[in-house]
């Protein structure tokens, strides 16, 4: 097989798998979940705007989502219910007159596929503005489904290129796409857009990785639109785009040469160019070579007429890897000598640079090896660098680390291979991440390092066998019968059985542990594998503390040290601190100037220090020696440099186990030390970007408590009541997080309640009740809208959820049972419980046996028993400590803190309940329950100051 840093001679060209999904076709099933979201929201839709825009201009509308322009009719008009007359509605909606005297009246048409034109040449700024404009004429004229269509392509342009509330834009622009399929349902050609929007759907949901559930809604999008139309074209190109990644071909082709016989009768020249280019793409994963020629060749023709040049680009360099592949290196260089005229553009950059790895390949092969290095690191590397192109960044390297494997440095091409996977890893890669394994174990195999070589091949098969990369197979299998023919013969025996060739999943890093405890590597290649583990840890975590923890344990482990001290510089006090020096009896943080000791001076000169004796170096300052009775011998000091090469901490080795550190150590170090300092800088700003937004949600829950200054501290009490219940229950930490938000959130709703109802100080009407009871539709209404990250988009349906009540009997939906969300269940017992152990406008504080009582009652009925069950199993200080709680946050006075010290910390809510139930009370169980009496008495106090 040859070298892989760019790509392949034959075989199939890569790509990344993508699993199907499972489900039963539905289409009942399909269209109703895959509109849930749109239908939901346009059900409750029914403001005026012209009200809404006296209160607040363009509000919460379609209006304030574009920005060429506001339409001049009034939206509350555009989306009227009533319906064109039949006799009025000609066959093709798109094409009814304008009125004479409006001077777009020619052209509207036009500028609505001119906005489709500008989104295939990716200028998707001009192209919202297109849309927008052609939005607004279609307004005012009633051309409804033009509207629609507008809307549909405005929404996926705000999901996929809107980086400022992308989603929660697109999710409006769907709705009100959704509405006005639903007002104009019968009207001609409203099916096809019905299909449009459904294909999208489907879109949307194979880009959050539910490939299954994103293929059977442009399946069903389909079953709306006419088969030989427009709209079944367009889904035939997504469908064969997904049969490719999961390397079903055949298929592929199929829906390609079917849609392209669709676009020959009447489709823009721009969509006949999107299905013969991905059909050329495909035709080189399959080596057809003619075909692929052909059909990229008419593609880039048409993008030429249309003076897309970023389009053109891209084919030329498709063509020049077909060109390689077939062996016509001169039709491939002709090719990349054609970008030497576009190579300033900077919207061709990035193309650019990778015709220009395609030349260095070329040259490789030729083995010119100091001028391909000259020539990446010149005029590649540079490109893929500015443009955070990571997979041009990864090939560009995987070849120069392979340029210095034949220039015999095999140390530095192994290290620079590991830094190639780890960023292939990172970006799930897979196909890139297996060839890099693969050039990895041969260069291993030529290093006579049979072992490793045979490891790493099957780590290369092993990601190719689990993600169908069937074209790699044989290239890797090939080199797996040079290397160890019992092995091979085992794959080979295992396929012809039909079997699985890997039984259980072994980490790489896990096998070469396992060869190197066995004695059956050099000691040159024992560093490496310290590297990946420390590489490997370093890529799971993203907590600083625990990060830190992660560096000193595997970099001791790495360098053969006894002791590893990783010191942060805190710029804004001038200090270094750490809290992970190994040996000390504390955890306690240690922190010191800057400028002292040797970490200080390393910080400061940014040298590398390196002493052989500790003793006798006059900066090594021995007084923490004599303070904990360590030994000092050697130590090597490290500067930690970040992505900008400021100094953001120090590595402090210390002891080599067998002697002093060498300067294979150094070059070790120095690695982790790069790694190391990206992994803190990526995990500090995750650990700022979480406090600013945990700080911002606090604030915000704060806020909407405040509004009533009787319920304030409500929605941070009511989530620590819900955090202790979700420990309680062992519930995962990411869960825990989205229960925590959840809670805070419960309450935004109530921005939408009438201020005289909230406070109002007695009993509520019926019709204010019902009022009061929109708060948890409208808190949905407002977080479906917010983007969060994957692990807490559960959040809205969560907090919608506190209301809801086992029996079916709560609000807003009647969810019953388990349809209820879990953690809404657990925030339905925290936000009562917060309630009625709280003084209200109407109610003094109950007492607490009887909200224990009321809780035990309603479990079944209201609450899940489950669930209350784990409350009463947690610890009653603990309950103490948040009844305490002030209304701006956890702060104690000295007589709540007297008090707190003397509640039992053993015993749990249900032994306090049993306590109240007796009879005749223990003296231990009389001071119990007098001392948390005396807690819950001084906690209504101080709620009511």
């Amino acid at each position: 097989m040859p070298n892989l840093s760019v790509g392949k001679k034959k075989g199939k060209a890569p790509s990344s798998c993508m699993s199907q999904g499972s489900d039963k076709f539905s289409p009942e099933h399909i269209v109703d979940t895959a509109l849930e979201q749109v239908e939901h929201s346009s059900s409750h839709t029914s403001v005026s705007k012209t009200a809404q825009k006296t209160q607040n201009q363009n509000a919460d509308g379609v209006d304030d989502l574009l920005s060429a322009g506001v339409p001049t009719t009034d939206l509350s008009d555009l989306f009227r219910t009533s319906k064109v007359p039949a006799g009025n509605v000609p066959e093709n909606p798109l094409a009814v007159a304008l009125p004479e005297d409006d001077p777009e009246a020619d052209n509207i048409d036009q500028i609505y596929e001119h906005g489709l034109l500008l989104i295939f040449k990716k200028q998707y700024a001009e192209a919202a503005k297109s849309l927008e404009k052609a939005y607004k004429l279609y307004g005012q004229n009633r051309r409804w489904l033009g509207c629609i269509l507008c809307l549909i392509e405005l929404a996926w342009l705000k999901y996929d290129h809107d980086d400022v509330n992308g989603v929660a834009k697109s999710v409006r622009l769907f709705a009100e796409a959704q509405k006005m399929i639903n007002t104009h349902i019968h009207e001609p050609g409203i099916s096809e857009a019905r299909a449009r929007m459904i294909h999208y759907q489907g879109l949307l949901k194979y880009r959050e990785k539910r490939y299954g559930e994103g293929i059977r809604y442009m399946m069903y999008a389909k079953t709306f639109c006419n088969p030989d139309g427009f709209e079944a074209a367009r889904i035939l190109d997504s469908l064969a785009v997904h049969y490719d990644r999961t390397n079903d071909y055949t298929r592929a082709i199929q829906c390609l040469r079917q849609s392209l016989g669709i676009k020959e009768h009447g489709a823009p020249d721009y969509q006949k160019a999107i299905s013969s280019q991905i059909l050329g793409r495909i035709y080189i994963s399959n080596e057809d070579y003619v075909e692929a020629e052909d059909c990229l060749q008419r593609a880039r023709k048409i993008s030429e007429q249309l003076s897309d040049f970023k389009r053109v680009a891209r084919i030329q360099n498709d063509l020049i890897r077909l060109y390689i592949y077939r062996g016509d290196i001169p039709e491939a260089l002709t090719l990349i000598k054609e970008f030497d005229s576009r190579k300033e553009l900077k919207d061709l950059r990035v193309q650019y640079g990778t015709a220009m790895l395609y030349k260095c390949f070329i040259v490789y092969n030729t083995g010119e090896y100091q001028t391909c290095q000259d020539m990446l690191c010149r005029d590649v590397l540079p490109i893929f660098r500015k443009h955070e192109n990571k997979k041009g960044l990864g090939k560009t390297k995987r070849l120069l680390a392979s340029i210095e494997h034949y220039i015999g440095d095999n140390h530095k091409a192994i290290e620079m291979m590991s830094q190639v996977i780890s960023l292939f890893r990172e970006e799930n890669l897979v196909d890139e991440l297996a060839k890099t394994y693969f050039e990895m174990g041969k260069i291993y195999a030529s290093m006579n390092e049979t072992g490793l070589a045979l490891t790493t091949m099957m780590e290369a098969l092993k990601i190719a066998e689990l993600n169908g990369l069937t074209y790699l197979r044989s290239y890797i299998e090939d080199e797996i019968f040079r290397l160890d023919e019992a092995k091979w013969q085992e794959i080979v025996h295992k396929r012809a059985n039909h079997e699985r060739v890997f039984d259980k999943e072994t980490d790489l890093v896990e096998a070469l542990t396992i060869m190197g405890s066995q004695g059956e590597m050099a000691q040159s290649s024992k560093s490496f594998i310290s590297l990946l583990r420390v590489g490997q840890a370093m890529a799971a975590e993203r907590d600083l503390e625990k990060l830190l923890e992660v560096i000193k344990t595997q970099t001791e482990e790495a360098l053969d040290a006894d002791r590893c001290t990783v010191f942060l510089y805190d710029i804004d006090k001038n200090e270094l601190w750490s809290k992970v020096a190994t040996g000390l009896d504390t955890v306690e943080e240690i922190r010191f100037p800057a400028h002292l000791g040797l970490a200080g001076y390393v910080a400061k000169t940014g040298e590398v220090l390196n002493i052989k004796d500790a003793y006798a170096d006059p900066r090594f300052n021995p007084e923490i020696d004599r303070r904990t009775g360590y030994k000092t011998n050697n130590i090597l000091c490290m500067p930690m440099r970040n992505r900008q090469m400021d100094i953001i901490g120090v590595f402090q080795v210390l002891n080599k186990a067998d002697g002093a550190f060498e300067k294979s150590d150094e070059d070790l170090l120095a690695t982790i030390a790069s790694s190391g300092a990206v992994a803190i800088e990526n995990a500090t700003l995750t650990k700022e970007m979480k406090f600013s937004f945990d700080s911002f949600v606090k604030t915000l829950s704060s806020t909407i408590d405040a509004r009533d200054p009787i319920t304030a501290g409500h929605s941070e009490r009511v989530a620590e009541y819900s955090i202790l219940i979700g420990e309680q229950m062992e519930m995962a930490k990411p869960d825990i997080e989205a229960l925590k938000y959840a809670s805070l959130l419960h309450d935004i709703g109530k921005i939408g309640i009438r201020e005289d109802i909230l406070k109002k100080d007695g009993r509520l009407t019926e019709k204010e009740y019902r009022h009061i009871q929109k708060h948890v539709y409208y808190t949905h209404e407002i977080l479906k809208n917010v983007h969060f990250e994957r692990h807490l988009m559960s959040v809205p349906e969560i907090a919608a959820s506190h209301h809801e009540k086992m029996d079916g009997t709560g609000y807003h939906r009647g969810l019953k049972g388990e349809d209820i969300p879990l953690s809404g269940r657990i925030l339905a017992i925290s936000d009562v419980f917060d309630a009625i152990t709280s003084r209200r406008h109407y109610r003094a504080r109950m007492p607490f046996d009887r909200v224990l009582s009321i809780l035990k009652k309603d479990a079944g009925t209201h609450f899940d028993p489950d669930c209350v069950e784990s409350f009463f199993q947690i610890k009653l200080l603990s309950l103490g400590k948040i009844l305490l709680m002030e209304k701006k946050g956890v702060s104690h006075d000295q007589l709540g803190m007297t008090l707190l010290s003397k509640v039992d910390p053993h015993v749990t809510v249900t032994e306090f309940f049993e306590i109240t139930n007796k009879s005749q009370m223990t003296q231990g169980e009389a001071d119990v329950h007098r001392n948390f009496a005396k807690l819950y008495h001084r906690a209504e106090m101080s709620n009511m100051d």
